[in-house]
């Protein structure tokens, strides 16, 4: 077979060629990869010179380069374009990868060559990585009997397969909880754009003639915000909120799949894992590779949010039965909350969409930061091909005209296509080969009907910044090595240049180029950009609890320490949340155990914490920047040398202190979300020094 997956392709930056490849290439590519990767490890192991950071890290990170050439291919279809051909090769092929990835960390005559490699004269960068690989090792089961390894592979195989069903299963049950109206009036409150690609998906789904709501993954429907039909709100809330649960939902019906004892299953085969590993639970195996300190630093950090989070929820629920008139229910608070936030600081968010043109958004806003910030320079290239063909390709290059790499972007939702928004590369950097970054943003927006112009929400435009804050570590990266590239950094710290990036949605800098009206390019009214930055903190409480709901119940399940004692999956949601003070009525978790991607099929399992820890670095980075001037080339070169460039090869949180010159504090990220006491946070704006985070400290 002529397999294009075999072979570095020819393309520019050596982009798949996605015209040549076909879904029968994957499981011999694979098989041929797999081999390869091995047979390197046998002629590592039979070198008989002693072993060097040349002939063994170099020699095994050369033999992998093609088992990441294809699993780069293949991992990004079965997120983006997850077809039922797909879907049977990953179920085939995953008890094979599960068993490789075994016969090379459980390997230990491997394990002991690394360790015997010379350290004499290694640059601190190899001193790292050997570090890392130490620990890979250790942390995969290489000191393990052989009994105890032959049981760790039997989990890691019945934990790899049903990781993949419960991707799958929760797929089609987010397609199964579309919601049908019939009648036109129901909608009131949408925007006509929005209703005209309600009608064309009814179409396109075998509804023609009536309306098909798409949802989001996450609990909280934008369109929540907007529906004036109380009714129609509630049953789209219940259609969410049943997803993978087995429950009725507001039609009466039930949906198709409980996933929720297959969560289980997972839960506990992940604290037998940990056990075997010499952990007490998966969480604490989890973060002896993150950068927190340990399990109770983050439940430490949690705790000194919860409390004030709580309580801001608490007030912004009073205020908003106040508004109503009635109780707030949960498919109340979106709503309500949106028509204060208008009333309150004079923003309308539906007219505001006028001015997010997803054209403009990407030109003017991404690029142009990215510019301005970095010296990059985005060109369209029709000429490449992404892997379907609504998929757009850029060329990067830098200030003086030479290739980075390439920026792919995918923005609209399918059936095939997994809830959310994601960077993955296809493609990492690394100096040992000369590769060149190939990286790609996912989104899930409505497509617009053919000939109108996609218009965005405000919290869609943020999703576009930071998706693009991954990109650009991916772009920017500047390492040795393919693994320890871009964002192979610990999950705790990989959302931190995302969200820094954020800061610029409504930058003084950035805003007014891109934020224009899509048919007479007349800028969003500084008035308006001002309101929009004082209402940042509006329905902090909410969005805070929501988040730290699902945190706390990622905690829960995956700090089971005792896998015979597993808690009822039908109660351990509120049991967690009673537990750690953050049942509030009117606010469900961000994700319930039924469609919780990112921690039961997704590599956030005991790290969904991760994006509030990442939020530390990020305020207090916005922080520097604001000091510092803003949008400036040297703030972004700063940036890029400190922060973006280091991939792995520099420990994440010294690399943060080069940056800031000290420590993280944690009262930036309390004073962002409004969680300071009135008092404190007076006195911190009097220019009092901030306490040392507890958090993202390791000392």
């Amino acid at each position: 077979m002529d397999n294009p997956l075999l072979r570095p392709s020819e393309l520019p930056y050596e982009l798949p060629d996605f015209r040549s490849i076909r879904e029968e290439h994957f499981l011999p590519a694979f098989e041929a990869a797999m081999a390869q990767d091995l047979e390197c490890v046998r002629a590592v192991l039979a070198d008989p010179a002693p072993p060097t950071f040349a002939n063994t890290v170099e020699a095994l990170e050369r033999g992998g380069l093609a088992l990441d050439r294809v699993e780069s291919v293949f991992f990004t279809l079965t997120a983006a374009h997850n077809t039922a051909g797909v879907q049977r090769i990953y179920q085939e092929l995953a008890p094979r990868l599960s068993e490789h990835k075994a016969d090379f960390t459980l390997n230990k005559e491997l394990y002991s060559r690394v360790r015997r490699v010379d350290r004499t004269d290694l640059q601190p960068w190899q001193l790292r990585v050997l570090d890392e690989y130490v620990s890979w090792f250790q942390n995969s089961g290489a000191e393990l009997d052989l009994d105890d390894q032959q049981r760790l592979r039997e989990v890691n195989d019945e934990l790899s397969a049903l990781s993949i069903r419960y991707g799958n299963d929760l797929l089609r049950e987010v397609n199964a909880s579309a919601v049908v109206v019939d009648d036109p009036e129901a909608l009131d409150g949408m925007d006509p754009a929005d209703i005209e690609a309600a009608a064309s998906a009814a179409a396109e789904n075998g509804h023609r003639g009536r309306y098909l709501l798409t949802p989001a993954l996450f609990t909280v429907q934008p369109v929540l915000s907007v529906l004036t039909d109380r009714a129609l709100r509630r049953r789209i809330h219940l259609a969410a909120v049943h997803r993978g649960t087995g429950e009725p939902d507001g039609e009466g019906s039930q949906s198709r799949t409980d996933l929720r004892p297959l969560a289980a299953r997972i839960a506990r085969l992940r604290a037998e894992q940990a056990r075997l590993l010499g952990y007490r639970s998966h969480g604490d195996h989890v973060m002896a590779g993150s950068t927190a300190p340990s399990p109770e630093a983050v439940q430490e950090m949690l705790e000194r949010i919860t409390g004030p989070a709580v309580r801001n929820a608490l007030e912004e629920r009073a205020e908003l039965e106040r508004l109503a008139g009635h109780p707030i229910e949960a498919w109340d608070w979106p709503f309500w909350a949106e028509r204060l936030r208008r009333e309150r600081y004079r923003v309308d968010a539906s007219a505001l969409r006028e001015y997010f043109e997803l054209e403009s958004v990407l030109e003017h806003g991404i690029f142009r930061t990215a510019r301005e910030l970095y010296g990059l320079v985005f060109t369209e290239r029709p000429d490449l091909r992404g892997y379907l063909p609504q998929v757009r390709v850029w060329e990067v290059t830098d200030e003086h005209g030479d290739g980075v790499g390439l920026f792919l972007g995918d923005w609209f939702t399918r059936p095939t296509k997994q809830g959310g928004a994601w960077m993955g590369s296809l493609v990492h950097q690394n100096r040992l080969t000369g590769q060149r970054p190939v990286v790609v943003n996912n989104a899930n927006f409505t497509r617009p009907p053919a000939g109108r112009p996609k218009l965005l929400t405000l919290d869609e435009v943020v999703t576009v910044f930071h998706e693009f804050g991954h990109a650009l570590h991916g772009l920017l990266s500047d390492v040795h090595l393919p693994s320890f590239s871009g964002t192979k950094v610990p999950r705790d710290f990989v959302e931190y240049p995302s969200q820094v990036h954020e800061m610029w949605v409504l930058h003084p800098d950035v805003a007014p180029h891109y934020a224009r009206h899509h048919r007479t390019g007349e800028p969003v009214p500084e008035a308006t950009l001002a309101a929009l930055r004082q209402a940042a903190a509006h329905g902090q409480g909410f969005r805070t609890v929501e988040y730290l709901a699902s945190t706390w119940l990622d905690l829960a399940w995956h700090g089971i320490e005792d896998p015979s004692r597993l808690p009822d999956p039908r109660t351990v949601e509120q049991e967690a949340l009673e537990r750690a003070g953050i049942d509030v009525p009117g606010i469900a978790p961000r994700y319930r155990t039924g469609y919780f991607k990112h921690i039961f099929a997704g590599g956030y399992s005991a790290g969904y914490y991760a994006y509030i820890w990442s939020e530390i670095l990020d305020a207090d980075t916005a922080r520097w920047f604001t000091a510092h001037g803003g949008l400036t080339r040297e703030n972004g070169r700063r940036f890029a040398e400190e922060v973006l460039s280091r991939g792995n090869e520099t420990a994440p949180l010294e690399a943060v202190e080069a940056l800031l010159g000290r420590r993280p504090h944690l009262s930036a990220l309390l004073q962002r979300r409004g969680l300071l006491p009135r008092e404190e946070f007076v006195h911190r704006r009097r220019g009092a020094p901030a306490p040392e985070a507890g958090g993202p400290d390791r000392a």
